[in-house]
């Protein structure tokens, strides 16, 4: 159930996040690199919610893999009604998939908490490692334009910042969980080190050294996927955002 919740709220946040980025910046190819990544992450969320006998998750997550498929077969068409209305649909099935894992796998009191630990958690997922691929693009793009780098250095911040104030908030009612030494892994790791990362990051974007952005990315990616696994793992021991 962790697993899968991981591996969905990893492919939500790469596609939600898109828009940050824009499709006449990084061009179409680079859509469809991320749309065949999110698809990828939610069929092995879909295969491990199955292995797990929850049906209904592994449907929800097949629904989406399905969406993914037909954004992908109309991006040639970003000016029609079906390209926009699938695009809107897929957005909103992968919300509604995130609070829908992460309600079964963390298991809170209420539905308030799994709705703003899902948001939190693709968020953050989602404005690291999509900052990390598109800092790869820059690469293959050359002359591309640093705006969307720049957005995605900044919601880094945003989401890192917001992840902790709800980390805080969750650890009031749960503050049995500061006992455990993996909660100072995951507040070190997951929280504190992308928040310390940050002025670093933006000042190699703000003089367009993509090459070093991304060498310090890779390493922000890591922290964070090391903070969620672990924040996964003690919130279904708790039963509240971690």
């Amino acid at each position: 159930m962790l697993l899968a919740l991981f591996l969905i709220d990893a492919a939500a946040g790469l596609v939600l996040f898109l828009p940050l980025v824009g499709r006449r910046n990084a061009g179409v190819k680079f859509y469809r690199l991320i749309l065949v990544t999110g698809g990828a992450l939610a069929a092995c969320a879909a295969v491990s919610h199955a292995l797990a006998a929850r049906r209904d998750l592994a449907i929800a997550d097949s629904v989406v893999v399905a969406l993914t498929a037909l954004v992908y077969l109309v991006l040639r068409y970003p000016k029609r009604l079906i390209y926009r209305a699938s695009a809107a649909l897929l957005g909103l099935a992968y919300l509604v998939t995130s609070v829908l894992g992460y309600q079964a796998a963390i298991r809170p009191p209420h539905w308030a908490w799994s709705i703003a630990g899902a948001l939190a958690s693709v968020a953050l997922l989602g404005s690291v490692n999509l900052a990390m691929l598109l800092g790869h693009w820059y690469l293959v793009v050359r002359g591309m334009s640093i705006d969307p780098l720049k957005r995605l250095t900044h919601a880094t911040l945003a989401t890192a910042a917001a992840k902790l104030l709800l980390v805080i908030i969750a650890v009031i009612y749960a503050p049995a969980v500061m006992s455990d030494i993996f909660f100072w892994m995951r507040a070190g790791w997951g929280l504190l080190i992308p928040l310390l990362l940050y002025p670093m990051v933006w000042g190699t974007v703000r003089i367009r050294s993509t090459m070093a952005a991304t060498g310090i990315l890779y390493v922000d990616v890591v922290a964070v996927v090391i903070g969620e696994v672990l924040g996964g793992w003690l919130g279904a021991l708790v039963h509240m955002p971690m």
